[in-house]
């Protein structure tokens, strides 16, 4: 379960992690004022919904514990940001989604399975949780079919009464990265620097090609002159790359005179 309490991520579970090494960690004090000794550090790994895998760093082994607990403040350290909804939490990264959970009581339980030398360990029980952990699979598929819809346009389209199958639960679920991805928008370039105030103050100029199928007089390049104040332009064009000092001769000549 998540707390935004404990500054480090914690279990009792010896076998759930990847490797074991002693560690000498002192003691933590817990609820009831018992100190508890930390014998371990190292990670875990983790198997999610969709068959995803996480590896959690940094967790310590404290036998006296009886609950697992993952820390929301180290979460923020490594810049991931939680967020609550109805019964749920994603733990986002810019635009993944990288862990889900579920309310079960007044407590939120992380969503998926330890991995073991193979074996899986339920991380949250199958029992108790049926209204909230839904099969995937009608979610995935209205997933693909509207040209992979993100999550809050899927949310908004259900409360419509527009997709089937699916309740508030089964809408929670793990997009492909390459999705996210494909959605992103790249940053636009700042607005350039100050125009010029006259012709022919600035001109800036460009060699394109060579282009894979000649023009009908063989050319195979151009080089273009623009200027800056009228944004005027001149493309001379070209048999081979070194004839662009005696295109731009000649267009000197041309807007000189």
């Amino acid at each position: 379960m998540i707390d935004s309490g404990e500054s480090f991520h914690f279990t009792p579970h010896r076998e759930w992690f990847c490797k074991y090494e002693k560690y000498n960690g002192g003691d933590v004090l817990l609820g009831d004022d018992r100190k508890a000794r930390i014998i371990s550090r190292e990670k875990v790994k983790l198997k999610l919904q969709g068959g995803r895998f996480r590896t959690l760093p940094g967790v310590l082994h404290i036998p006296a514990l009886t609950r697992n607990l993952i820390s929301v403040s180290k979460l923020d350290d490594a810049g991931v940001k939680i967020v609550f909804e109805k019964d749920t939490y994603n733990m986002v990264q810019g635009a993944l989604i990288l862990m889900r959970g579920v309310r079960i009581g007044t407590l939120y339980k992380l969503q998926g399975s330890t991995i073991v030398d193979g074996c899986n360990s339920s991380m949250v029980p199958e029992n108790g949780v049926e209204n909230l952990v839904v099969s995937r699979e009608k979610t995935m598929l209205w997933h693909q079919r509207l040209g992979h819809i993100g999550e809050k346009g899927l949310r908004i389209l259900h409360g419509k009464g527009m997709v089937e199958g699916m309740n508030n639960s089964s809408l929670d679920f793990d997009f492909y990265e390459n999705c996210a991805y494909g959605k992103q928008n790249r940053v636009s370039f700042p607005s350039g620097g100050k125009r010029m105030k006259h012709i022919l103050e600035l001109v800036h100029s460009d060699v394109f090609g060579p282009m894979k199928v000649p023009s009908l007089g063989k050319f195979v390049y151009y080089v273009s002159f623009i200027d800056d104040f009228s944004r005027n332009t001149w493309i001379y064009f070209l048999k081979k790359k070194s004839e662009v000092f005696d295109r731009f001769k000649e267009f000197k000549a041309l807007v000189e005179n």
